[in-house]
């Protein structure tokens, strides 16, 4: 084994540059054979516990300097304040700050990980920065396994998996025993992804340590658990930065064989969901959440009105609620007061008082909206409508005076009418109140990193009623999958967005007259805002592909809104 450069140093077979010359290239790529671990325990004594460091790595301590590698720039503040540290370890007889050696993000995060440095003095919930530009390199898979199965404690293991999961931008981690060991998949852009397979070496104690922090009971394997905690973490662009991880065990059984006498028995063991959500809203406008230009401008027209009710319909997952929080943003300002009922409280806005269901306390949708309405509010938000009183006060919030905003379960934006209509509403009292429904689903956005052209194939223009003149098909991308996408060629989601406007006089009419028929028909004359234009828009701007459409949308809902749905169903064998 190669001795390290400081004990060439204190030798005097070289000197202090030849040492640093050998430690780091000129490429800034770290010796890691040469690299003295021991330096950094003498280092960081100097500091207390939870001192927030800048990224450095002591590479040298020589003649009372310390020689700190970083991968960054540091600003003279951040040199002066760490020589004020260290000086008083080194002794007042010396007064050399700090030299700083650049080195690049891959030796950085290597010498980390060589280090093993405490948990709670790098923490990767405060410095997601761990992880940052890894998968430029390897996939992340690999970094996760080799770092993850390297800790012997549970806890450890938890917090780095979790905060692998934020920084691939996971939105749920599941964890699920098999008879082979502990599967480990993140939902990245709603699709499921193998991190850890059974095989690897990953047990199911993990679960443990997970339930021990979310406060849910231990012992009890035999009955499905809810739990939660919060916890803070930090990137480059952000600090401190609320996470609210919510926790559900489901007890599942695997078969185990009786190694005495073969036979087979079960054991009870648990399956967990955790499910992340940053407290902070990823879009900012309107303008980001997906609409095509015409949609958008409705969209702003009800957002301008004094009041009535937006609908926002689509299945669990699809968007909504960030629909929503953006529109309250919109619309809230110092003169208008914002109140809402959520079940639960996703994202914390500021300027806009938002309440939670209880149940147990008897606070549920309706409860909570007949207590808005005495609060004096200009903007109301329901967060889903389920019965037949919410249903009914928020349509009389509607109508006198309210903007209110609320969800459905529909499967499209006609349908949340009948939907309505089913929950005992009169048909004038919803023609009345309706401003407009919007249907979206959420759909993954070609890579940036690796897309490219291509020319659609005749099963992709039938699909959207496109002749091959119509279909400007030299805009038309796909991605070919990179470490930036983990092979996916996807790389985030954006909403697709179907938007029905009941503000002409012709729907308000149909919608009073429960001439859902008719109106489906006037809405294909008209051409409105369907899946399909809004599908037809994403294509043309190169956002996404027919695969993801098609993974994503029904064909039905797709033609529904095209004169040629006639057509038979494309053959995609």
């Amino acid at each position: 084994m190669k001795e390290s450069v400081w004990q060439q140093l204190i030798r005097n077979e070289i000197t202090c540059e030849e040492a640093l010359q050998l430690l780091v290239d000129e490429q800034g790529n770290v010796n890691m054979s040469l690299f003295d671990t021991g330096v950094n325990k003498r280092f960081r004594k100097s500091f207390p516990k939870n001192y927030d460091f800048p990224p450095v790595i002591p590479l040298l301590h020589w003649q009372a300097r310390y020689y700190l590698g970083s991968p960054k720039a540091l600003s003279p503040k951040q040199i002066s304040q760490l020589h004020q540290y260290t000086k008083k370890h080194v002794g007042k007889s010396f007064d050399n700050p700090p030299q700083i050696i650049p080195i690049t993000e891959k030796s950085y995060r290597d010498c980390l990980f060589k280090l093993q440095i405490d948990i709670d003095l790098v923490n990767p919930f405060k410095n997601i920065r761990l992880f940052e530009g890894k998968e430029a390199q390897e996939d992340i898979r690999n970094f996760v396994k080799i770092h993850l199965l390297a800790k012997k404690d549970q806890s450890e293991r938890l917090t780095l998996l979790l905060a692998a999961a934020i920084h691939r931008r996971a939105s749920d981690v599941h964890l699920e025993p098999t008879e082979g060991g502990l599967r480990v998949r993140y939902r990245i852009d709603g699709i499921l992804q193998d991190i850890i397979k059974p095989d690897e070496g990953l047990d199911s104690k993990i679960i443990g340590a997970l339930k021990a922090k979310a406060n849910m009971n231990i012992a009890e394997r035999r009955l499905p658990q809810d739990g939660r905690l919060k916890l803070q973490y930090e990137t480059t662009e952000d600090r401190d930065i609320g996470l609210d991880i919510r926790v559900n065990t489901y007890p599942v059984v695997n078969r185990e064989t009786s190694i005495v006498h073969g036979e087979n028995t079960f054991e009870n063991r648990e399956t967990a969901v955790i499910r992340l959500l940053p407290q902070k809203n990823p879009f900012s406008t309107i303008e980001h959440l997906g609409f095509t230009e015409p949609a958008r401008k409705i969209y702003n027209g009800w957002l301008a009105q004094p009041w009535g009710l937006i609908i926002i319909t689509g299945p669990t997952g699809s968007g909504k609620t960030s629909t929503l929080y953006t529109s309250l943003q919109r619309v809230a300002d110092e003169s208008k007061k914002a109140i809402t009922i959520e079940d639960p409280v996703e994202y914390t806005l500021p300027g806009i008082s938002q309440g939670q269901v209880n149940k147990a306390a008897g606070m549920t949708f309706a409860a909570g909206l007949r207590a808005i309405l005495r609060q004096d509010p200009d903007i109301i938000m329901v967060g889903e409508i389920r019965d037949q009183e919410t249903a009914e006060t928020a349509v009389d919030a509607a109508l006198t005076g309210h903007l209110v905003f609320t969800t459905l379960h529909t499967n499209d934006a006609v349908s949340a009418i009948p939907r309505l209509q089913s929950l005992g509403l009169d048909s004038s009292l919803i023609s009345d109140a309706l401003l407009g429904i919007v249907s979206q689903r959420l759909v993954r956005k070609i890579c940036p990193h690796c897309k490219e052209s291509y020319e659609p194939e005749e099963k992709d223009l039938h699909y959207l009623g496109l002749k091959r003149e119509e279909a400007q098909s030299e805009k038309w991308q796909k991605g070919r999958g990179c470490s930036q996408c983990l092979n996916t060629g996807y790389f985030g989601r954006e909403a697709l967005i179907e938007l029905l406007n009941a503000e002409p006089k012709m729907v308000k009419q149909l919608i009073r007259d429960n001439q859902m028929t008719k109106m489906q028909a006037y809405l294909q004359e008209i051409e409105f805002d369907s899946f399909r234009l809004a599908a037809i828009d994403k294509i043309i701007q190169g956002k996404t592909t027919v695969e993801e459409l098609r993974r994503v949308i029904p064909y039905s809902s797709i033609r529904k809104s095209d004169a040629k749905s006639e057509l038979p169903h494309p053959d995609y064998n």
